[in-house]
């Protein structure tokens, strides 16, 4: 750029435009793969020491035709025209910065990695202007070299990855400058380069985000509770840093950060042993996810083995709920609902010799609980002061085809001495190496992971592992492994290795190996369910993304698999079909069966002997329909079978968008299911000299429904609304206790209560067990029936009132409400639930923030 740079107002007259030569042959990815786009787009890159201008003149005889919605930044899930600019600064052919931008002038911003992934979280601060004119629209951009990563050689030349993408929503329509192609595995990998990029020097940068957060709460609550404070008020400050410590990497902190913005995590029951996993919403967090990903997941489809989540860094343990709790027998407490994060720092980047970097650093407070003991107020440590340390590193090879990768762990809590907390650990460690290789014209690809982990704690720590759920050792049928009550460190290893065939004409495929070791333990900063698998898989499938005479695309895919024991016990032996197809109208259906035939279940009896589980199906399928239309949406539906038992059940759910102006986007997304199980656990004890298995049948209903509204002023303020109202029960009968766990018929395998031997107290709310009919009973449980009701709703107003900068002001409420009754009337539970109930009153929880940050570039 020589000159005055280009005012970025979407007008494309400036006569710095000139000097740039415009790229027009746009090819389509769909629906026409291979073919020219439908319409011509004209790009013009200039740049100059400070920032990238992009200059993008879309042609449209039909400029009323141009979907154009208004909404808030990182508009996703509707309708529109954009122009989406991917810049691949590193030229790894992995990574690419992702910049978008609708006819509205709607800003979105992308993290792309592993040629793949996209990570919404990443956020840039950068200038663009839209605008609807006679001949189209066009877009302007100016990217600050500041928000880009990037290295020169030593004489300033560099050359970028770079790809425009045009998508025209009216004729569902992608085409790109430089041809994507379905077929062809990648998709940044694809891009074409930027070449005469001469004299570009990276910036080195500082940017300061401080922020101000006032709250209050008003709760529920007894006034004779010394904690309690019907209006409980608070404040804080803290601030982010970004600083480039070098042109390839850069140091990202948050000290004392605030997440009050964040929404909910969706209410659920879990009946399982296993912990929830939920998705991770914090902004620090997400950002930068990407490079601490290490694949250890078998696939996904294997629903038996419940890895689907699984990862040695899980972001949901830094800063969550405390794992000690009050003293029993207490009176009133006061206890943290989270963990406070006191700071935590993370250094990221790429060098220009092909290393990618991440390394993150954080430090949780010390919690203790408040609580009134013989009138005295004291307190106890419920959460240790701990440090969460992760470090990662990729190295490319081959243009970034092949990569050779390694991660690290290291947790470590200072325990007090009183020895409350003496079940946590004190130290746990994790290392892992990953690899990847393309070939055979980069449409095969192998991947295989290794890692170990290393606990260490008191005997209590180390007995609690053993025993929990995902290990188990106490299993009186495992002769491989043993539950020792005297070790004080644990240690376990995991592999894994896929070769697939992911692109390169209509068929795929791919072969899947995988193994982890009953000592294996992810648990204090990573996730992790199961352990003790050998598993063997495969799949086939067949894709046709070209448009046929009825289909615009369309596939199938065929899976099997095989799971055992380090023991030899075979835990699971299925098969998978599933496919999908999409008609020239734009709607839509998929459909998926599993099936798995009968097999050991060991963790069934929550560290009893193995259960054998019975063969079962399920079946899904959805159609959805053209999400261009003012009213669009998708419907779903299934059913579970097992054989030679009742147990089965159904659900259905549908998602329901409307558009009724280029302002508000509306969505009402409802789910039912039903279902009944005739081995569900209830309680395990002693009685009669014997460990008893006690089991019931439960019926089951949950109905929930998620609504979303927005309204955007402007694409810098936007109102959004969200509300979930829940309700769930679960009705226990027929209770029965483990007769013979490995008998052939399943009725076999249980022993039911009569009704002499079972009774219930009505007094104190608890079944009672005479195995023997002497009179008195040998034991008793808790009646598990519950009934279930929550909603959550929040409503948040975000004025971007200068770039970077935001104001939030948002308002939560919450109510939650539990009952020990099995049955479910929805309407009777929703009128409950919305107070509309005479004579029945659900508390609500009502938070009033706002938060301001105010971003400095220094």
């Amino acid at each position: 750029l020589t000159g005055e740079a280009p005012q970025i107002d979407g007008v494309l007259t400036d006569a710095a435009w000139s000097q740039a030569q415009p790229v027009t042959d746009f090819v389509q990815r769909q629906p026409n793969p291979g073919q020219p786009a439908s319409l011509q787009t004209e790009v013009r890159v200039l740049f100059d020491a400070a920032a990238i201008y992009v200059g993008v003149r879309l042609h449209d005889p039909r400029p009323d035709s141009i979907f154009q919605p208004l909404g808030r930044r990182d508009l996703s899930g509707i309708a529109s025209d954009w122009v989406h600019l991917f810049i691949d600064s590193y030229n790894d052919k992995r990574t690419a910065f992702r910049f978008s931008v609708n006819p509205r002038g709607v800003q979105k911003d992308v993290f792309h990695s592993n040629d793949f992934n996209e990570d919404l979280g990443w956020d840039a601060v950068w200038s663009s202007a839209a605008k609807v004119d006679s001949a189209g629209w066009a877009v302007e951009y100016r990217i600050p070299l500041s928000q880009l990563r990037f290295t020169t050689s030593t004489e300033g030349q560099g050359v970028w990855g770079f790809q425009v993408r045009r998508e025209l929503a009216r004729r569902s329509e992608l085409s790109d400058f430089d041809p994507v192609l379905p077929d062809v595995n990648g998709f940044i990998s694809q891009s074409g380069e930027l070449h005469g990029l001469t004299g570009l020097r990276p910036v080195r940068r500082l940017e300061v985000l401080p922020y101000t957060v006032g709250r209050v709460t008003r709760a529920p609550g007894q006034d004779e509770d010394p904690f309690y404070d019907q209006n409980e008020t608070f404040g804080s400050m803290g601030a982010d840093v970004k600083y480039g410590i070098t042109s390839d990497l850069t140091l990202t902190a948050t000290i004392n950060p605030d997440f009050g913005q964040v929404e909910a995590d969706p209410s659920q029951v879990n009946l399982s042993a296993f912990e929830t996993f939920f998705a991770e919403r914090r902004p620090f967090f997400v950002e930068g996810a990407d490079i601490f990903r290490f694949p250890v997941a078998f696939p996904y489809f294997v629903r038996s083995t419940g890895f689907g989540n699984d990862q040695p860094f899980y972001s949901r343990r830094l800063g969550r709920t405390p794992q000690g709790g009050a003293p029993n027998g207490v009176g009133f407490t006061d206890a943290p609902e989270a963990t406070t994060i006191l700071a935590a720092a993370k250094v990221s980047g790429k060098t220009r010799t092909g290393w990618s970097i991440g390394f993150l650093d954080a430090l949780t407070a010390e919690e203790n609980v408040r609580f009134m003991d013989d009138g005295d107020e004291t307190e106890a440590v419920v959460e240790p002061l701990t440090n969460y340390l992760v470090a990662r590193a990729i190295k490319d090879f081959r243009g970034g085809n092949s990569a050779v990768g390694v991660i690290g762990t290291y947790t470590h809590r200072e325990l007090p001495d009183d020895g409350r907390l003496d079940f946590l650990t004190r130290d746990a460690f994790l290392a892992g190496v990953n690899g990847r290789h393309r070939f055979w014209g980069n449409n095969y690809e192998a991947t295989a992971s290794v890692l170990g982990t290393n606990v260490r704690g008191d005997e209590a720590a180390i007995s609690n592992i053993q025993t929990r759920a995902g290990h188990f050792f106490q299993r009186p049928d495992a002769d491989h492994v043993e539950f020792d009550p005297t070790r004080t460190s644990l240690s376990g290893w995991l592999a894994d290795v896929q070769v697939e065939k992911l692109g390169g004409g209509r068929w795929r495929g791919g072969l899947y190996g995988h193994a982890r070791s009953p000592g294996l333990e992810m648990n204090d900063v990573g996730f992790q369910r199961n352990t003790d698998w050998m598993l063997q898989g495969s799949w086939l499938g067949y894709h046709v993304n070209t448009p046929t005479k009825l289909f615009r695309n369309w596939n199938i895919n065929a899976n099997q698999w095989n799971g055992f024991t380090f023991g030899g016990e075979r835990l699971t032996t299925g098969f998978n079909f599933n496919g999908s197809f999409q008609l020239h109208n734009n709607w839509g259906a998929y459909w998926s069966t599993d099936n798995e035939i009968e097999a050991l279940r060991a963790d069934v009896l929550r560290g009893g002997p193995a259960f054998v589980g019975p063969t079962y199906t399920n079946w899904n399928a959805g159609f959805f329909t053209d999400g261009r239309k003012k009213v669009s949406g998708e419907m779903w539906g299934g059913f579970f079978k097992e054989f030679g038992t009742v147990g089965g059940g159904w659900w259905t759910g549908a998602f329901l968008a409307f558009r009724p102006g280029g302002r508000i986007q509306a969505s009402i997304n409802p789910n039912l299911n039903v279902s009944q199980d005739p081995w569900i656990y209830v309680t395990q004890l002693d009685a009669l000299g014997e460990r008893r298995f006690v089991f019931a049948h439960i019926e089951q209903r949950s109905f929930s429904v998620s609504t979303r509204l927005s309204y955007a002023f402007t694409p810098k303020l936007t109102l959004e609304f969200y509300a979930q109202p829940f309700v769930a029960g679960g009705e226990y009968s027929e209770f029965r206790e483990v007769a013979d766990p490995r008998a052939d018929d399943f009725d076999d395998r249980f022993h039911i209560y009569t009704p002499d031997e079972i009774t219930f107290n009505a007094d104190s709310m608890r079944y009672e067990v005479d195995l023997n009919g002497d009179g008195p009973f040998e034991f008793s449980f808790g009646k598990p029936d519950f009934n279930v009701k929550e909603l959550r709703s929040n409503m948040v107003l975000r004025w971007e009132y200068r770039p970077g900068s935001a104001l939030f002001l948002v308002w939560g409420s919450a109510r939650s409400d539990f009952n020990p009754d099995g049955s479910v009337r929805f309407g009777r539970d929703f009128r409950r639930l919305f107070g509309r109930e005479r004579g029945y009153d659900v508390p609500s929880t009502n938070v009033l923030l706002i938060k301001v940050n105010y971003w400095l570039n220094l």
